[in-house]
């Protein structure tokens, strides 16, 4: 046996308790009894989740209730199979509690599905939570680039910014490089390497003016689209069961969510060069696995800002005819905030589509 300790803490998107990950033990090993596993137990199993899948990795968590005076050990079981069991692929959890337990599983093969129960055993007798099936995602090619997928909930996102510079029919979308003040001109059609250097496409991506993110022609892989406000107010729910509707902010008001930028973001700062975000990165586990960076924007009078403070993206959504809504997160807190800003602006653009289960 060898045992894996986990220090980070994350939040858990369905009743926002703050949880920390323990130790923990991967093996296979034996049923405890000869008869299996029996229905009823001292502890009950409120829930069990499989979320936040990329194509090699997943997010456990459940919760567990009652006595726990004769539990022995806990845990979740995992296979390709149906029904897994502790015969199968094993997690044991050190620490022996009640509540919220969870766990990111690593090594997974992409585009498989698999199946995960939560257990406990007691000196007689092993329990299991239900069963959920979940399926690992696989990278999309999109105009020779291989953009990483994460599914959240019922929706697949890309696990990094567009930077396609075709539009799907094959037409070149127009480099703005040295553009400076474009103000004046009529639905510009842009898109931007921050501050006209290539150096920067790798990490961030590429900004694109409103008028390119929902050109007729496409820039998302086939079947992906440019969310809209619904897509993101779907996405904020998910992570946030308090998030705040777009329409119910108010007058002024911009923050959706206090905790939902934060399960996105990725982690580490530029001070002790653990990331890219300027310090502290606040609320930042990037739970999610969606790896946000903090890709600036490009305005429309010339000037590029924002690298490492923070991420803007568009949505395919309009609030009149100069201006469209965007959504956008800081680095000084976890908060996921919507406003909205000139469609001349450059942000950057990440595609989505719901999941087919």
């Amino acid at each position: 046996m060898y045992f894996t300790n986990l220090s980070r803490s994350g939040n858990i998107p369905i009743i926002l308790l703050l949880i920390f990950f323990s130790a923990l033990n991967f093996s296979a090993c034996d049923r405890n009894d000869d008869n299996g596993p029996v229905t009823e137990g001292p502890a009950t199993f409120e829930w069990i989740i499989a979320d936040y899948i990329i194509d090699t990795s997943v997010y456990f968590s459940a919760d567990i209730a009652g006595d726990f005076s004769a539990v022995l050990n806990m845990g979740f079981c995992w296979s390709e199979n149906s029904s897994p069991s502790l015969v199968d692929n094993v997690i044991f959890m050190e620490e022996i509690v009640p509540g919220i337990f969870s766990f990111r599983l690593t090594g997974l093969q992409e585009d498989r599905t698999y199946f995960v129960r939560a257990f406990y055993t007691t000196a007689e007798n092993e329990f299991y939570s239900d069963e959920k099936v979940f399926q690992t995602t696989r990278p999309v090619e999109h105009n020779n680039y291989s953009y990483g997928i994460v599914r959240v909930g019922n929706q697949l996102w890309m696990g990094e910014n567009l930077r396609t510079t075709t539009y799907n029919n094959g037409d070149d979308i127009e480099n703005g490089t040295g553009m400076g003040n474009y103000m004046g001109m009529n639905e510009p059609k842009f898109y931007f390497n921050y501050d006209d250097s290539l150096a920067y496409a790798a990490d961030y991506g590429l900004l694109y003016t409103w008028y390119v993110a929902t050109d007729s022609r496409g820039i998302c892989p086939d079947g992906y689209r440019v969310p809209d406000i619904n897509d993101y107010e779907t996405l904020m729910l998910h992570l946030d069961p308090l998030a705040t509707p777009i329409d119910d902010l108010e007058p002024g008001e911009f923050n959706m969510s206090a905790i939902a930028g934060g399960m996105m973001k990725a982690t580490g700062h530029l001070d002790d060069g653990t990331g890219l975000w300027e310090y502290p990165n606040g609320g930042a586990d990037n739970v999610t696995q969606m790896s946000v960076l903090p890709s600036g924007l490009r305005d429309p009078s010339g000037s590029f800002a924002g690298l490492g403070f923070n991420a803007a993206f568009w949505s395919y959504t309009e609030e009149n005819i100069s201006r469209g809504i965007m959504f956008y997160m800081h680095f000084f807190n976890g908060a996921f905030n919507t406003n909205n800003f000139s469609k001349k602006t450059g942000y950057a653009v990440r595609c989505m589509k719901e999941a087919d289960l």
